[in-house]
């Protein structure tokens, strides 16, 4: 496919990365040399420096003959004007990455059609919802959601309190429970694995387990977790994502607000219900407990500065809160996180990414997600008509590179094992790394 992505950033960077090891032929279009730069030295891709506004920087990217157009600029009026020259020159697929709600509510007097868009991506809104799904489920570093939540992909930090350290997982529960969860990836050290019934549980490692929603429970408490409900937290930074996350939350848990403007601080206890909103710095640990940090249940880091996030959730970390979550959007720090301390991650770059991943694998496609800290998709696929796969054991497939996480058959859900089958009609879900996924939507789409 040919994809036209406008913005070296972040969010254009990322995906440029991914979507070339895929090997689509892509065109990246950015106004910073440095950044076009960086990108021509890093990536197998090619590259324009303009204004993309520009029609005639469009033509160079030579857009009218794109499949697709992905607008992530940081300016949302760059990536809407492009959107609709895009629609004018013909390009079937337009996507634009947009932070003001003015352009995508449902009061906006704008449509997306009106504006040449098929997919608006909200960057803030996809960070709040993965954060309520991690307050929604304590124990876990990552937690997303296929078929409505009756399948669950968690990961999970092992540290001394697991009963399976040293243990290859193989060993690990009886018979019945292996049944019940598989154990997709590991991330040791930097490196992701795809692991087999030889690999060992040891302390620190990250794995990232499928399993059914009823099974969680018992699949937490052989990695020495539990489910636990949370009932109060603590959100520093006041900007859209913790406005939002307030917001979603007060009706729910007890929730406190922590924002260091003092004007910003009168807005937002204004505009908050429930919650309640103290004006103070981050690392101000003794502020912080005096308005009741100690007696939280999870605090949630989200200002626009990596540093202060992380350094407040270890900050919480060490008085004894027992669920931290900062918002990191700095790549290289992603895989430091579980090693010093900090429970769980948000990245804008990531939850952007998954969002446009999965509408560019529509078809057969079902949905697609990626991970913090971990090369890997888990992708999900609905087997359509008869093909090679069909009704052959999953150990004979030869998926190098990726397994079977799950099957979903006639509206049940099983993990399945070696001898399992795919029938016609399966809904399938499969863990690639990044070399993989060429040949893994060849299989199965």
């Amino acid at each position: 496919m040919r994809i036209v992505i406008i913005g070296a950033g972040e969010v254009g960077f990322y995906l440029a990365q991914r979507l070339s090891q895929e090997k689509h032929d892509l065109v990246l279009i950015d106004v910073d040399p440095e950044k076009c730069a960086n990108a021509q030295e890093a990536l197998d891709v090619a590259v324009v420096q303009g204004n993309a506004s520009s029609q005639s920087v469009l033509r160079e990217a030579s857009l009218e003959s794109a499949d697709m157009l992905i607008a992530a600029s940081g300016v949302d009026e760059i990536n809407l004007l492009a959107c609709m020259i895009a629609a004018k020159m013909g390009v079937k697929r337009k996507i634009a990455r947009v932070r003001n709600p003015d352009y995508y509510s449902e009061s906006s007097l704008l449509r997306a059609q009106d504006v040449g868009v098929d997919l608006f991506i909200h960057p803030e809104e996809e960070v709040i919802e993965e954060i309520t799904r991690l307050l929604l489920r304590a124990s876990a570093s990552e937690v997303i959601e296929f078929e409505n939540g009756k399948i669950l992909m968690v990961g999970l930090k092992l540290d001394a309190n697991c009963p399976n350290l040293n243990k290859q997982l193989k060993e690990v529960g009886n018979e019945e429970q292996r049944r019940s969860f598989r154990v997709i990836a590991m991330l040791k050290g930097e490196k992701t694995i795809i692991p087999s019934g030889e690999d060992y549980f040891h302390k620190n490692d990250q794995v990232f387990v499928v399993t059914k929603r009823e099974s969680l429970p018992e699949v937490l408490s052989l990695t020495g977790k539990s489910d636990q409900k949370l009932d109060k937290v603590m959100i520093l930074g006041g900007g859209k994502i913790g406005r939002g996350l307030a917001s979603r939350l007060e009706d729910q848990i007890e929730v406190t607000l922590v924002e260091s403007n003092k004007e910003k601080s009168v807005q937002l206890a204004s505009q908050l219900r429930k919650t309640v909103v103290f004006q103070a710095d981050g690392t101000e640990i003794d502020i912080l407990a005096r308005e009741g940090l100690l007696h939280m249940d999870a605090f949630v880091a989200v200002t626009s500065d990596d540093e202060t996030n992380i350094i407040s959730c270890l900050l919480a970390r060490h008085l004894g809160v027992q669920k931290t979550i900062a918002l990191v959007n700095r790549a290289h720090y992603l895989p430091l996180m579980p090693v010093i301390g900090i429970d769980s991650t948000v990245n804008t770059r990531i939850s952007t990414a998954s969002a446009i991943l999965r509408f560019i694998r529509r078809g057969s496609i079902l949905s697609v997600a990626t991970f913090h800290g971990i090369d890997g998709e888990a992708i999900e696929f609905e087997i359509k008509k008869e093909n090679k796969i069909v009704g052959k054991p999953l150990k004979r497939l030869g998926l190098e590179g990726a397994l079977i996480a799950a099957i979903v058959r006639g509206g049940e859900v099983f993990v399945p094992y070696g001898n399992s089958t795919i029938e016609l009609g399966d809904k399938v879900i499969v863990f690639a790394l990044p070399r993989a996924i060429p040949s893994i939507e060849k299989k199965f789409s």
